[in-house]
């Protein structure tokens, strides 16, 4: 249903960029060039609309996923050093100490 949907919305898009061309051209000579050109021009204005939203979202997405492991390292490295400092199991509260560790540098070299 989606797949559909999408696939109406395309089509739709394509047959108002080409009507929006055909409309000024219409008794000018040279009219198959001047189509082509504002077709050209149509098209061109969208995929930089398209482009622009996707690299704001992906920023925004990297932004998002950075906030999200630096709080979790932080928690877990938190939770690993209670353990460790209360003597409760100071074996997995190393283990969490140095994996939060671990977390925060790929986390911070990666992204």
């Amino acid at each position: 249903m989606y797949g559909m949907r999408v696939a109406l919305a395309i089509s739709l898009f394509a047959i108002i960029s080409f009507s929006a061309c055909l409309m000024g051209v219409k008794g000018e000579e040279n009219s198959s060039e001047e189509l082509q050109e504002r077709f050209h021009s149509v098209v061109g204005d969208w995929l930089n609309f398209f482009q622009s939203n996707l690299e704001w979202f992906a920023s925004t997405i990297v932004g998002f996923m950075k906030h999200v492991l630096k709080t979790i390292y932080f928690a877990v490295g938190l939770a690993g050093f209670v353990m460790w400092a209360s003597g409760f199991s100071r074996y997995t509260g190393k283990k969490l100490i140095i994996g939060a560790i671990a977390m925060a540098i790929v986390s911070e070299i990666l992204l």
